[in-house]
């Protein structure tokens, strides 16, 4: 007699204890398939594009054009050489939005800046190992790359954790950043 309550009792448990197990799965996969509008921390994780706010930060199209057609720049430069800058200014700062939206899918925050050797001694304030992070760049769009007319530098997503001699980018006065003139050509 008790070991036929004996075993009902352990059929009840298993029978139980696989209802459980079948209801945690299912809310496991309901959990999968929705993608939260809110992150974790209750913060909407959603970042707009810096390319409205570098419209006002960086200069137009035409204001290169009427800055490459001044007699003292056009008489150094060639229209071939011309027409090449204003290519590298558009290539440079579409790949640079690109990096920082690609970024943003992918939650990174940080960012290097990855400047030629070349064009080390033109971008002085920007030092090797030199980061940003992406709140930075939303709040001030001209630390966006390109700098200057014939600037090559570009932003490299990297995460806090990576090794490496890193340097905060830091504002100069009031809060203003020290960026070099976009006038000048770099060479």
């Amino acid at each position: 007699m008790y070991l036929l309550l004996l075993g009902g009792a352990v059929l009840i448990l298993v029978t139980l204890f696989l209802a459980g197990l079948y209801v945690a799965l299912q809310k496991k996969n309901e959990e999968e398939e929705q993608t939260p509008q809110i992150h974790h921390s209750g913060v909407y994780r959603l970042r707009r594009s810096p390319r409205e706010a570098l419209l006002t930060a960086k200069p137009s199209e035409k204001d290169l054009q009427d800055r490459l057609a001044d007699p003292q720049v056009k008489a150094s430069l060639s229209p071939r050489e011309v027409q090449a800058l204003l290519n590298l200014w558009r290539d440079q700062t579409e790949l640079n939005l690109r990096i920082i939206e690609e970024a943003d899918i992918k939650e990174i925050r940080t960012f290097q800046f990855e400047i030629p050797a070349s064009q080390t001694s033109a971008l002085l304030a920007f030092p090797p190992g030199t980061y940003v992070t992406r709140d930075q760049l939303g709040a001030h769009a001209e630390l966006i790359p390109p700098f200057q007319l014939g600037c090559k530098a570009i932003l490299t997503p990297r995460n806090a954790w990576e090794g490496g001699d890193w340097k905060p980018l830091l504002p100069a006065v009031e809060g203003r950043y020290h960026v070099p003139d976009w006038r000048n050509l770099v060479p």
